[in-house]
């Protein structure tokens, strides 16, 4: 089994998402892949994470949310256009934003790593949408499903129960699309990695199943 993990930029666009699901299909042993949320598509674009950093600020500062909400969602449909996906996913994405907004705003530390952790979780729905839209089995699978992290004030790790919630995974049939960067502590509270995140997440991913390769790709 390999685990690959393509870098925000491998996951820009409709464009390279398409060679993502190529590299993937030209080895039947790669069966997770972690992805990151869409990267820059040119040297003067801007990162979806920095999308929703501004869409965090604005809402902590009582700003114009749904404006904000709509430029991150334009992004994605941009990308399920280029795709031939319909509108279901960035509805979905939509309605995941908003719930994010309306979330706990007590510890803004952790209200801003959910909003910055959408990226990487609704790309990994869409990507997973897509890979299925193509005849390529698989399916999303939500850090909730067993990457277990450790409580604050402590820097983000993977608990030694991660490894063993998620080696279930070496047993799907379809290929795993898992969004890097975060993990959930017991209690439920998302928590962001450290700057490399979804590396982080790829390389847990691959130990946990035993992986007998782990790839990291950028464009």
């Amino acid at each position: 089994m390999i685990v690959c993990k393509f870098g925000g930029t491998s996951v820009a666009s409709a464009e390279q998402i398409k060679k993502v699901a190529n590299i993937v299909k030209s080895n039947p042993e790669r069966k997770i892949v972690a992805v990151s949320a869409p990267g820059k598509r040119s040297s003067d674009d801007i990162k979806v994470t920095d999308l929703l950093i501004d869409l965090a600020d604005t809402a902590l500062a009582g700003g114009d949310v749904e404006s904000k909400i709509d430029v991150v969602v334009n992004r994605y449909r941009a990308i399920t256009d280029g795709l031939g996906l319909d509108h279901t996913m960035t509805d979905i994405i939509a309605a995941d934003l908003r719930e994010r907004v309306e979330a706990d705003r007590s510890n803004t530390d952790l209200f801003i790593d959910s909003i910055k952790a959408s990226g990487e979780d609704n790309n990994a729905k869409v990507i997973a949408s897509y890979f299925n839209s193509i005849g390529l089995p698989a399916k999303y699978v939500s850090p909730k499903e067993g990457l277990v992290v450790n409580d604050l004030p402590e820097r983000t790790f993977a608990l030694p129960e991660a490894y063993t919630n998620l080696s279930k995974l070496k047993d799907s049939q379809e290929i795993i699309v898992f969004p890097g960067f975060f993990g959930y502590t017991k209690t439920g509270v998302l928590r962001t990695f450290d700057r490399g995140g979804s590396d982080i997440t790829g390389s847990i991913l691959a130990s946990a199943v035993g992986a007998k390769l782990y790839e990291n790709f950028t464009d």
